[in-house]
């Protein structure tokens, strides 16, 4: 089987508005639906438990009950049930967990991700002439400086949140497994 890893994000989210990066992790961001879908992934993964199990416990009894050539060939088949109903409910098990870190990771960037710190100068400069207050327009430069420092400290934040967030779903992809065939059971 050829070796697959899960795509490296190449977003640039200098690139974007800060209203933007909160846009994204807020659109259909639900981490209850996720959370949901990874437990169903869970209990498809006790059936199919359930399954291997029950279909060894058959394999175990019918060594009592049939013998010959035709008890040799149940039992074969239902080896071969069992085992990839055990492999498929391990690889069901490894999904269900998969998107339920996925749910957390999203709900996680969705908690942590800044409001956007408003920075428009033309709008600070024009209210501190119309207020009149000649106190305001001389602190104007400050408060500029202060303002604008907050907004990209804000915006920062909000990339490192949405990298943060991309590494972390990277790594949450299960490695390595794939949902096999069912074997055939029954002569070609």
């Amino acid at each position: 089987m050829p070796e697959h890893s899960p795509p490296v994000s190449t977003r640039r989210y200098e690139a974007y508005s800060h209203q933007a990066m909160k846009d994204e992790v807020e659109a259909g961001n639900d981490p209850g639906e996720a959370g949901a879908i990874g437990g169903q992934w869970d209990e498809l993964a006790g059936r199919f438990h359930e399954s291997a199990q029950a279909l060894t416990a058959l394999l175990e009894s019918s060594r009592e009950n049939w013998s010959g050539e035709g008890g040799e060939a149940l039992r074969g088949v239902l080896t071969q049930a069992a085992r990839w109903s055990g492999e498929v409910a391990g690889v069901s098990t490894s999904v269900g967990g998969s998107v339920s870190a996925q749910a957390e990771i999203a709900a996680r960037a969705k908690a942590e991700m800044p409001e956007p710190v408003e920075y428009d100068p033309a709008s600070m400069i024009r209210n501190a002439a119309a207020s009149g207050n000649l106190l305001m327009l001389a602190g104007l430069p400050a408060a500029m400086e202060e303002t604008k420092a907050a907004a990209e400290a804000a915006r920062q934040k909000a990339i490192d949140v949405l990298n943060a967030r991309d590494a972390a779903l990277r790594d949450a992809i299960p490695v390595q497994q794939t949902f096999s065939p069912p074997p055939h059971l029954t002569s070609p």
